[in-house]
């Protein structure tokens, strides 16, 4: 029997090389693999066969069936049971970590691009979502390093020194690591300590006051007994190694986290080790029995410590300290490797751990049941024909792109003809626009309940999360019931909701977004293949909260794969236009969408430019400091003189000021357009609502914030003919921020779809 490990040691290439999962040559292979997967699992099916066998005649036969054969590592990945991730959270944070910001994102960069990386390359990580990986950390951010890819998280084999179950450490899937300090890197004469007659000290421990045990256990012992000896530092003229030696318990108290060296450092040294701890569970736990070489003490039992081991019978003192020399080869350092030492021990927990890795699990696809097969082969089928289609629309968007008026129609538009100005290219949009309403589908997951999914706010300013779930999920045009017909799959999550529902406004802790938001993911990856197809590529989100950015950080590939529309549209946070997709902000004061349009007259349009808000953020504090109450031309208020109207200002005013606020966006602009007022834009990292298909420049005017102070002469040297071009433009663009229900063609509900239909053209979903 062969446990054979796969390295994943790739490096980036070129992008045929990472997506070649749509070449022939590799769809042909991927029958051999599925044959050569189906031997692998025989051999794991009749290995879990012979251990239930020998549990009960032999308990020690693990380590015999996994030490037939010393050489562990394959070249050919086919052939391998597990598949190692070889990245060091140490050297990550050594060579890339700040220690002055203390920012720990390079660990979320590197590991989190590692990971698509593999399984953008191979098939092996998306066939079983990981749980035939593994990676090992002994650093304490170990647990934290895998929290940034979901099912590296949970899924995977992770080994670990710090393996804390109140950390989500899963001893049936995660493997506890000896922590084992090589102080000088050497591994020779580490062993041995004086015989039992020797050993003059009852206990010893010397070290720092880190975390909530080791305080409380040196203010009960420290430097209070000739028998327990403890001290936070060692007086001048002792020896660790040396107290160690000669003592008969050495006590291993947690620190920070709940592995310490001690341990193995008492086991060295052939004097029982003494644990206190919690939630730790122990190295190789599985296979050796602690009580019969190590004692155990609960906090709790601290101020007993002495009592508890004077109590301890000579014999089975004598018994644990032969455990202790016993146990010690299976955690000694060899180089090369020798059977049964610690590289051994490690092995085979991970071999273990593979074993609980069940033929018919099913998560997305990692079943190797013939039937499954058979169901997987039919959803490529339907994958490659949703993947053919869109190939086709981007043929003929990319043909109107570059033929424009050449390029025919697919049918007549009986109601509206995108034309003019106000977009970027006419042709492609109204072709784009066409294949859309021909082609496009959405499936909506149907698990969840409300208040938190399927439902939203439908008034004030983040009514756009509610109206949108509302509008889609009665849409019969692109809603789809068929998952295999889906081009995106919608996440019907409300950030708003979430907040509303269930954030503690006192301790403002933003964990009620992760629980809900990877919960929810977990959910879906689990139940349904179509996450992991496309490691969300294919999924969408909408929310305009402010912190609707944030919600999606808890879930890797969400963040920087799915598709994300947001309001808060912030390139300086991570926002990414070829793949996110911006919101406009819609304040439905009062719910009612009927009667927000139109504007006085260009001749009764008697002043300059209008703006009202408060301080918020850096871009409306220099705005209010340099034009508050200063002119009459150009309007600018922090709250409205009594008797003064806001709509009616903004109608009868030709230019609006949209300075962002705390956030990039602003209800303002939609507020402007309504009113028929040239937008002023004043903002910073901010993608401007569906900017991939309107010129903005035809009916807005861009100022920047270091242009402020000059504000009055800027919209002063417009000319009055290019003013009336730019509201003409406003009157024209309105359509498209209009809110209707049931929604019409070309408003604010269509342009949505529009512009989740151009991000998934982006993406080519590979079977």
């Amino acid at each position: 029997m062969y446990a054979l490990i796969g390295y994943c040691s790739c490096m980036p290439q070129d992008d045929k090389s990472q997506d070649g999962a749509s070449n022939n040559g590799l769809r042909r292979s991927k029958k051999k693999r599925d044959e050569k997967l189906g031997r692998v699992e025989a051999g794991l099916a009749r290995a879990r066969a012979l251990i239930r066998d020998a549990m009960i005649n032999q308990n020690r036969i693990f380590i015999n069936l996994m030490e037939t054969n010393t050489r562990f590592r394959t070249r050919d990945p086919d052939r391998a049971h597990v598949y190692y991730l070889p990245f060091s959270v140490v050297m990550i944070l050594d060579t890339l970590f700040d220690p002055v910001i203390r920012d720990k994102a390079v660990l979320e960069r590197i590991i989190s691009g590692y990971v698509r990386l593999v399984s953008s390359k191979y098939p092996y990580w998306n066939r079983s979502l990981g749980a035939d990986h593994f990676m090992l950390s002994c650093h304490d951010w170990g647990p934290r390093a895998t929290w940034y890819v979901h099912q590296l998280y949970f899924t995977s084999i992770r080994v670990l020194c710090n393996a804390n179950t109140s950390e989500h450490f899963n001893p049936k899937k995660d493997a506890s690591f000896p922590e084992i300090n090589l102080k000088t890197g050497e591994i020779e004469g580490l062993t041995g300590g004086l015989p039992a007659s020797n050993r003059t000290v009852l206990a010893f421990f010397a070290g720092s006051a880190h975390g909530k045990i080791r305080p409380a256990f040196l203010k009960h012992w420290m430097e209070k007994d000739e028998d327990v000896r403890v001290y936070k530092n060692l007086p001048e003229g002792i020896s660790y190694p040396d107290m160690m030696k000669k003592s008969r318990y050495c006590i291993c108290p947690s620190g920070w986290e709940v592995a310490s060296p001690r341990i193995v450092e008492a086991i060295y040294a052939e004097c029982v080790p003494v644990l206190i701890s919690q939630n730790y569970v122990l190295p190789f736990s599985d296979v050796l029995n602690w009580n019969s070489f190590s004692v155990q003490v609960s906090v709790s039992e601290i101020p007993n410590l002495k009592k508890i081991l004077v109590g301890i019978p000579e014999d089975r003192y004598l018994r644990l300290q032969q455990g202790v020399r016993q146990v010690q080869r299976h955690f000694l350092v060899n180089d090369p490797p020798e059977r049964f030492d610690v590289f051994h021990m490690i092995i085979h927990s991970i071999w273990l751990r593979r074993l609980n890795v069940a033929d018919d699990t099913r998560q997305g696809g990692a079943s190797i049941k013939s039937g499954f097969r058979r169901n997987k082969k039919k959803r490529d089928e339907k994958l490659g024909r949703v993947e053919a289609r869109l190939a086709r629309a981007r043929a003929l968007i990319r043909d109107a792109v570059i033929n424009q008026n050449r390029s025919s129609p697919l049918d007549g538009d009986s109601d509206y003809i995108p034309q003019g100005d106000i977009y970027l290219n006419a042709y492609a949009f109204r072709r784009s626009y066409q294949l859309m309403e021909r082609m496009f589908r959405i499936y909506i997951y149907e698990e969840g309940e409300p208040p938190l999914f399927h439902t939203g706010p439908c008034k004030d300013i983040y009514s756009m999360e509610g109206i949108f779930i509302k509008l889609m999920e009665t849409n019969t045009r692109f809603r789809t019931r068929d998952p295999d017909r889906a081009h995106v799959y919608y996440l019907p999550f409300s950030v708003v909701m979430i907040l509303e529902t269930l954030f503690d406004p006192v301790t403002r802790s933003k964990s009620v977004l992760k629980r809900v938001i990877r919960g929810y993911i977990r959910l879906i990856s689990t139940k349904y293949p179509y996450w992991n197809n496309s490691l969300g590529a294919d999924h969408s989100m909408l929310s305009c909260h402010d912190w609707g950015p944030r919600a999606t950080r808890y879930v890797p590939q969400l963040y920087s794969t799915s598709i994300r529309v947001l309001c808060n549209a912030n390139t300086s946070e991570r926002f990414n236009p070829k793949k996110d997709a911006s919101l406009p902000e819609i304040n439905l004061k009062t719910g009612e969408i009927e009667g927000l349009t139109g504007g006085l007259p260009l001749s009764n349009r008697t002043v300059l430019a209008f703006f009202a808000g408060g301080a918020h953020g850096n871009i409306r504090l220099a705005l209010l400091k340099h034009w508050m109450i200063k002119d009459e031309d150009v309007r600018v208020y922090k709250n409205l003189p009594e008797g003064i109207s806001y709509p009616d200002m903004m109608k009868k005013s030709k230019y609006c000021i949209c300075p962002s606020g705390w956030e990039v966006a602003s209800p303002r602009i939609v507020e402007a357009i309504y009113a028929e007022c040239v937008p002023v834009l004043i903002s910073q990292n901010y993608v401007l609502p569906f900017s991939d298909v309107l010129n903005w420049d035809s009916f807005s005017v861009q100022v920047s914030v270091s242009e402020i102070p000059n504000l009055k002469n800027i919209l002063v040297g417009i000319p009055e003919d290019r003013y009336l071009r730019l509201q003409q433009g406003v009157r024209q663009v309105q359509r498209h921020f209009l809110v209707n229900d049931p929604p019409k063609r070309f408003d604010v509900f269509h342009m949505i779809i529009h512009s989740i239909w151009l991000r998934r053209l982006n993406v080519a979903v590979y079977v």
